[in-house]
Order: C-alpha cells, then sequence, then structure tokens
C-alpha cells in the first residue's frame, strides 16, 4: 500500500490528539537555517538552457536535455522541501496542515540519473519528515529533522559538485561542435579527385585525337604525292593499314589508360571511405560512448568531466588531419599522366616527321631534273616506304607499351604509398585513442573502489 494514502487517515487521527503538542527549538532552528540556505539555492541562477529535442537527436542533445531537466526537478525539488519546512511551526496543530499536499512531488519518482544521485537522497528523508509530522511523533520529528539537516549539507556538496562538472562537461561538447570540420576535408579530397579524373579523361582524348588528326593530314599528303604512279595502290594500302594500326593501338591505349585510373580512384576512394567510417567508430567510442554510458548511470559525471574532450578531440582532429595527409599524395599521379599526355605529343610528332621523310622523297622524284638512272641502284620512295611503315608500327606500340606500363607501376606505388602511410599514422592515432580511454576507464574503477 503507498504510504502516501495514509496521510489524510493520520491526519484525522492525530490532529485533535496532538494539537497542542510544542516542537523543540532545536527543530525550529535547524528549520530556520536550512531555511535560510534553500532559499538561496532556489535562486541561484541555471547553467542550462531549454532545448528543442528532435526525433534523431544525437547524444550531445540528449546529454543537455538530461542536465537541464535536472536543473529543473531540482528547483521543484527545493521549492517543495522549502514549502514543508515552513509548515514546521511551534505547534503540530499548524504543522501537519497540507504536509501531505505540499511535497507530493511526482519527480521523486524521476528516472533522471543526476536527479536520482544528487536531489532524490534529501527528497526522501523530506518525506519521511511529512510522515512524523502527520504522526505527531515529537522525538522522530526531531530526530528526522537532524537527520534532514545531516543530508542536506551533503546535498549542498553534491549539487556544487554536480554543476561545477556540468559546467566543464558543457564547456568541453561546445568546442567539439566548433571545431571539428574533418568531414569538409574530406569532401575536398574526392573533390580534387573527380577533377583529375575528368582532366586526365580529357588530356588523354585530346592527345590522342591530335595523333590521329596528324598522322591523317601527313598520310593524304603521301597519297597526294603516289597519285597516278604505279605505287599508288600499294602505297594506298600500307597507309591504310597503318591508320587502321594506329587507330586500334591508341583505342587500346585510352582502355588500358582509363582502366588504370578506374582501378586507382576505386582503391584511393575505398581507403578514404574506410577512414571516414573508421572516424565514426572512433567518435562515438571518444565522444558518444563515454556520454551514453553516464546517461545509462554506468559512468559518474566526475568521469565524463574528467575526461577532458576538449583535448581528446585536438588528438583526434590531429591525428586524423595527419591520416589525411596520406591522400595529399592523391595527386601524384598527375605526373605519371601528364607524362603520358606528352609522351603521345612527342610520338604526333615523330609520326608526323617521319611520314613526312616519305612526302619529301616522293616530292623529290617529281623534280625536272630528277634522273632515275642515279637512283635505279636504291630503293624507291615505295619500298621505303613500306619498311618505314612496318618499323613505325614497332615503334608506336613500343611506345604504348611503355606509356601503358609506366602510368600502371607510377599509380600501383602511388597506391601503395598512401596505404602505407595510412596504416602507419592510423596506428599512432589509436594509440593516443587508447591511452584517453584508458584514463577514462581508470577513472571509472577508482570511482567502483571509492564506493
Amino acid at each position: 500500500m503507498d504510504h502516501r494514502k495514509t496521510f489524510p487517515v493520520l491526519l484525522l487521527l492525530w490532529g485533535s490528539l496532538q494539537g497542542q503538542a510544542k516542537i523543540s527549538p532545536r527543530v525550529i532552528s535547524l528549520q530556520q537555517v536550512m531555511f535560510s540556505e534553500l532559499q538561496t539555492l532556489e535562486k541561484s541562477a541555471f547553467i542550462t538552457h531549454p532545448s528543442h529535442a528532435t526525433s534523431n537527436e544525437n547524444v550531445l542533445s540528449r546529454l543537455r536535455s538530461v542536465f537541464h531537466e535536472f536543473e529543473l526537478q531540482n528547483q521543484e525539488s527545493i521549492t517543495a522541501i522549502l514549502r514543508v519546512l515552513a509548515l514546521v511551526d511551534h505547534t503540530l496543530e499548524n504543522t501537519i496542515q497540507d504536509c501531505e499536499k505540499v511535497f507530493h512531488l511526482p519527480s521523486l519518482d524521476s528516472e533522471n540519473v543526476l536527479f536520482r544521485v544528487v536531489s532524490r537522497p534529501l527528497l526522501l528523508r523530506v518525506e519521511s519528515l511529512c510522515q512524523h509530522v502527520a504522526s505527531g511523533d515529537l522525538n522522530a520529528i526531531e530526530l528526522t529533522m537532524m537527520a534532514v539537516e545531516k543530508e542536506a549539507n551533503s546535498y549542498r556538496q553534491r549539487l556544487d559538485e554536480t554543476k561545477r562538472y556540468m559546467q566543464i562537461v558543457l564547456h568541453e561538447v561546445s568546442n567539439i561542435e566548433e571545431t571539428f570540420t574533418i568531414s569538409s576535408k574530406v569532401d575536398k579530397i574526392f573533390g580534387e579527385i573527380e577533377q583529375l579524373n575528368t582532366t586526365f579523361r580529357e588530356s588523354i582524348m585530346t592527345a590522342t585525337g591530335n595523333l590521329l588528326s596528324r598522322q591523317q593530314a601527313i598520310s593524304d599528303e603521301i597519297l597526294e604525292g603516289f597519285r597516278d604512279t604505279v605505287d599508288e595502290v600499294g602505297v594506298f594500302e600500307v597507309i591504310t593499314d597503318f591508320a587502321m594500326f594506329l587507330s586500334n593501338e591508341t583505342e587500346l591505349l585510352l582502355e588500358e589508360l582509363t582502366e588504370q585510373l578506374d582501378d586507382w580512384v576505386f582503391q584511393t576512394s575505398n581507403m578514404i571511405n574506410a577512414f571516414e567510417e573508421g572516424l565514426k567508430n572512433i567518435t562515438f567510442e571518444l565522444m558518444d560512448s563515454p556520454i551514453e554510458s553516464f546517461l545509462r548511470a554506468e559512468s559518474p559525471l566526475k568521469c565524463l568531466a574528467g575526461f577532458g574532450y576538449h583535448k581528446a578531440m585536438q588528438k583526434m582532429t590531429q591525428g586524423a588531419e595527419s591520416m589525411l595527409q596520406c591522400f595529399s599524395s592523391a595527386n601524384d599521379p598527375k605526373r605519371p599522366l601528364e607524362m603520358a599526355y606528352h609522351q603521345l605529343s612527342e610520338m604526333a610528332n615523330d609520326v608526323q616527321l617521319t611520314l613526312q621523310d616519305i612526302v619529301h622523297c616522293q616530292q623529290s622524284t617529281l623534280r625536272d631534273d630528277y634522273d632515275t638512272k642515279i637512283f635505279e641502284d636504291m630503293a624507291s620512295c615505295f619500298e621505303m616506304a613500306e619498311i618505314t611503315f612496318e618499323a613505325m608500327e614497332k615503334f608506336v606500340e613500343s611506345k604504348m607499351d611503355e606509356i601503358v606500363l609506366h602510368v600502371d607501376n607510377s599509380m600501383y606505388y602511388n597506391v601503395f604509398q598512401m596505404a602505407t602511410c595510412f596504416y602507419y599514422r592510423a596506428r599512432k592515432t589509436m594509440f593516443a585513442f587508447a591511452s584517453i580511454n584508458h584514463q577514462y576507464q581508470s577513472c571509472n574503477v577508482e570511482i567502483d573502489i571509492e564506493l
């Protein structure tokens, strides 16, 4: 049976019997001292502000809500206690009136982790005082009032300490929200990678397009030079074969370089995504987990305040930025890709110069003073053109293989370099986090031992 329901009956039974009973001066003295001190506490300013809760509020919002709820409930408790103390008069006739009504406080059963530790013990003492007042037991009233006064002293110490810890924690977490900007830096890196991807594709397309167009232009000159000659058909076949070869080789080169770039973007993005995911997990362990532990009443506010969030977040930010620096080498592929562009441009020049020699050779046969007898023992321009195109195919094939191999090796090394850098810096950062967590866990162990 709820003891509160017995109050009206007790009031009726004892009201008439104890109406003229005198409350001891010591009780009145204690009442006056506590009343004055609690009045001062009642007027103290809140250190939190109302928060607007949302359905997806984060752990920091919940922490602030718990702090603000505690201050509200604590204020209500002080007001209720003052009302009870105000009822304690020199005679029980005046004292017992409305004691239960004044002290009917829903927050007495609050699950707020701070309220239950800080305020509730005093409320239970005052509730016991109400019961003895209702029963009219003068001896019990005096003993209970002394117990209330003793508990009130402990309460004031707990409250002062709790508010001090609350201020520390609120200051620390506010600094966290203001300084943590790693996500924007990750977005910047992804933007740079995407830009590199786009720029490379455009530059390679330009270079290969230039190679083919210059080859086509000089090939047209060769065909024009051999027009209406006995070698016209042969030259046409040789040039057509070379043009098809060059087009196929260029297409293969584009495919291989694009695949290499796609693979590099894929591996680099995976590392950055792993970094982001790891950062979220570390953030939870470093920031959310201790708060969650406190909210579940598994860890005291003292340890949360001693956690040093701002310092911990500084270390976390430094570690994260250190790991992000590993991805600054993501710009390294610019060098092999730029090399590929220049190699293709140089190859276009080489092909053009070589094919122009064929043009010059044929043009020399059209001079008025050209004497075929002088050159009858030498290979014809067409014969040399056949040999030249065969050599050009080998040269182009070798050059393109060289480009592919160089880009492949450079990008492989770049990924390897980033992964190695990231691994060792991640280990260093995790060690710093482990030290912070160990300090926090040690505080919890010490508190458990004290309890």
